[in-house]
């Protein structure tokens, strides 16, 4: 009689879940005992492979498997084949299954010994969130720890990261799984600069991943940049806003707002250090102050030149930046009458040293066109006057960059 040694297996079955971002899955199931995975309609289903000793003197095989319920096995199949195997897709439980062999004369020669087996549930993983998103190398570091809060994360699973392109794949020297939480440690000397995703297979071979993780190297110093200086030329709106003080008699010019008035700025920036750059700007304003009193009005023109040291900061999309400027000028104020309505009475001119101090966000809208919107700040210096005025001029904008 021929021999009735049996080859056993572990098997594995998914319930009706959604597929995994990436899977990889035997698609061969001749290779060896044990499971693989097909799709149906974007779903995956776990096929099992249940084999025996092959019998040259064999016509046919009859297979014949049970399943335990309440404490008895059932017959749940019986199946004639040629093949030394059979593939089926099992439900979660405890099974067991024997083969009936029959000769080249088609009578019964043997049958097998039953073989027990069980049939695991597989799990979906999925990865919630990983921290943090970003490991910089140092060089300081010997090891880096990822953290990562899964769904479905079995015992034994395989964790690591992935890039497609150039292809390559880190394992952590260690991982520590806690519930759901996976905590992986990586030897800084394992790591190299890129995009990765982080990839998690359960055992059964349903997989997840989710990205990006980035790995870089600190940013070198920054340096001085020499080449052509940046050049900006711009001209908008600009309001005056009365803060306090007075330039002739607090009653004088009343008004908490001058609407009319414009500005006029141009930047040489000679001194560029990537992020940040240093620079000089000359700029020029002009604003009618004109206030109506019950028995006469009263109006001037006030003129503004300052030269102003900038400070340019920018933002890493290098097409914003903040501006930050501080300087000193000198303020004209002219064509300062008072009209009683039966003519303008003898206009007369004035001058003031200024300090003026400003901030703006500028936006290179498209190519070298840019907006800019900020405010200013300018202190009258006038010993002679009893009240020394400050006043806000905000700004909208629009400029070239050369």
């Amino acid at each position: 009689m021929a021999s009735k040694r049996i080859v056993t297996l572990s098997v594995l079955l998914i319930m009706c879940m959604p597929p995994a971002a990436v899977v990889y899955a035997e698609d061969t199931p001749h290779d060896e005992d044990g499971y693989f995975i097909v799709w149906e309609d974007d779903r995956p289903r776990f096929m099992q492979r249940l084999s025996w000793d092959h019998d040259e003197f064999a016509l046919r095989y009859e297979l014949i498997l049970e399943k335990e319920q309440n404490g008895e096995n059932v017959e749940i199949l019986r199946e004639i084949t040629e093949e030394n195997y059979g593939i089926l897709s099992l439900q979660p439980g405890q099974y067991r299954y024997t083969v009936m062999v029959y000769n080249l004369l088609d009578r019964l020669e043997y049958t097998m010994d039953w073989v027990y087996f069980e049939v695991l549930r597989a799990i979906q993983p999925k990865i919630l969130t990983f921290a943090p998103e970003e490991i910089v190398l140092d060089g300081n570091t010997q090891s880096q720890q990822l953290v990562l809060d899964t769904e479905g994360l079995a015992p034994g699973a395989l964790i690591m990261l992935r890039r497609p392109e150039p292809e390559q794949e880190i394992h952590p020297l260690r991982t520590e799984i806690n519930g759901n939480t996976a905590q992986l440690i990586f030897n800084s000397g394992q790591l190299e600069p890129g995009a990765y995703d982080v990839y998690v297979r359960n055992p059964g071979g349903l997989d997840s991943s989710r990205g990006i993780l980035r790995i870089s190297r600190p940013d070198p110093p920054e340096q001085y940049v020499p080449g052509r200086p940046d050049i900006n030329v711009s001209v908008g709106y600009a309001p005056l806003v009365p803060l306090y003080g007075a330039l002739f008699n607090s009653d004088t010019f009343d008004k908490l707002l001058f609407p009319l008035g414009a500005v006029a700025r141009g930047t040489v920036v000679p001194l560029k250090w990537g992020w940040c750059n240093l620079g000089l700007e000359l700029g020029a304003s002009w604003n009618k102050l004109e206030t109506q009193k019950e028995n006469y009005d009263v109006a001037a023109r006030l003129f503004g030149a300052q030269l102003s040291l900038l400070y340019q900061l920018w933002l890493p999309n290098r097409i914003m930046a903040f501006n930050f400027r501080l300087g000193a000028g000198l303020g004209v104020i002219g064509d300062f009458y008072f009209d009683y309505h039966a003519g303008k009475g003898d206009s007369l001119d004035s001058q003031y040293l200024s300090l003026v101090a400003g901030l703006s966000f500028q936006w290179l809208i498209k190519g070298p066109f840019f907006i800019e919107a900020g405010v200013d700040f300018t202190q009258i210096l006038s010993p002679d006057d009893r009240s020394e005025p400050g006043y806000l001029r905000p700004a909208l904008s629009v400029g070239w960059k050369f």
